[in-house]
């Protein structure tokens, strides 16, 4: 199972729900199967979550359940689980392109300006061979 770590300049709406019934991940499950994040507060493992980022896509929603929750440097850093194999791929495309983004904003601040279309084939060129598959 493997979990990508989320760009903290392209802040996550997270919101808890009602507790949502997902199916069980076994431990074996190979690929991508989430995001990790910091936040300010706390969060109960198993706990339903739902998920928007208005900076890439302003109608993406989707809900996870929390993995787990580690205290780090006066905040918490969670993993949020996609346990539903649809909302797991959209999940892992739009973290491409978060990623994506958030490489073009470093160029940025490095004096590069790059569009997002060059920034996307830096990107790919990079890291996309290193970015987790989705195994369903």
């Amino acid at each position: 199972m493997e979990f990508v770590a989320h760009p903290r300049d392209l802040p996550l709406e997270i919101s808890v729900i009602d507790d949502q019934a997902f199916p069980a991940l076994s431990s074996d499950r190979m690929g991508f199967v989430g995001i990790t994040c910091l936040v300010t507060e706390k969060y109960s493992q198993g706990c339903s979550v739902r998920i928007t980022l208005a900076d890439i896509d302003p109608n993406f929603c989707v809900t996870g359940r929390i993995a787990w929750c580690d205290a780090e440097q006066g905040e918490y850093r969670i993993a949020i689980e996609f346990p539903v194999n649809d909302d797991c791929f959209c999940v892992r495309m739009i973290e491409q392109l978060s990623q994506i983004e958030h490489y073009r904003r470093q160029a940025k601040t490095q004096g590069r300006r790059l569009n997002y279309n060059d920034a996307a084939a830096e990107w790919i060129q990079k890291f996309a061979a290193s970015f987790p598959a989705f195994l369903a």
